[in-house]
């Protein structure tokens, strides 16, 4: 959660509104109240995307693997990749001689989304399509709000491919990923 800057402004918020509340008395923050707990959440919220410490881990498991996040680390800025090619894995097929390419120079493939079943969906489906054609794909999943918002993308999981959003808003069919596998030039 270190540098997300949406999470930040969001805290800051509720900080500053209860604050403000206090000032011109509205609430009374001298005694004990339930605003005592917004205050609580919004303040480790705001020095976690300072510290990239996650409170969660204190306070209780917050998702269904047990893990202070479902990603495993605070760190929503990161980018997991995960590699797909015909050469990964246990099996060996003909491509995986010297001259076949690694996985990392393989077409780079971003999905954008905040880590939903969707989201999993598309990575997959798109590393199956590639595995069946044996093409190297280089899958990148983006999880920052703000970098899916650079892309004008207001529904997810979307599909990027040579920095152009080619697809929004659902799991794309196997047809439509082997029509971007053949239109998209191979690196």
């Amino acid at each position: 959660m270190k540098d997300n800057l949406m999470v930040r402004m969001m805290t800051s918020m509720i900080l500053f509104s209860i604050i403000m509340a206090h000032v011109f008395g509205q609430v009374n923050l001298f005694e004990l109240n339930w605003l005592w707990l917004g205050i609580f959440a919004a303040g480790m919220g705001l020095q976690a995307t300072f510290t990239g410490w996650c409170p969660s881990n204190l306070v209780g498991k917050l998702s269904k693997t047990g893990e202070c996040c479902p990603s495993g680390s605070c760190e929503t800025t990161a980018e997991k990749k995960t590699e797909s090619s015909c050469c990964s894995g246990a099996e060996q097929t003909s491509c995986c001689d010297s001259t076949a390419e690694s996985a990392t120079d393989g077409m780079e493939i971003k999905v954008l989304g905040t880590g939903c079943a969707n989201c999993d969906n598309t990575i997959k489906r798109i590393e199956m399509v590639a595995k069946e054609m044996n093409i190297a794909v280089n899958v990148v999943a983006v999880h920052d709000v703000a970098k899916i918002l650079e892309y004008g993308v207001m529904s997810t999981p979307a599909v990027v491919i040579a920095e152009m959003v080619v697809h929004s808003g659902s799991v794309p069919s196997k047809e439509k990923i082997q029509e971007w596998f053949e239109q998209t030039p191979q690196a």
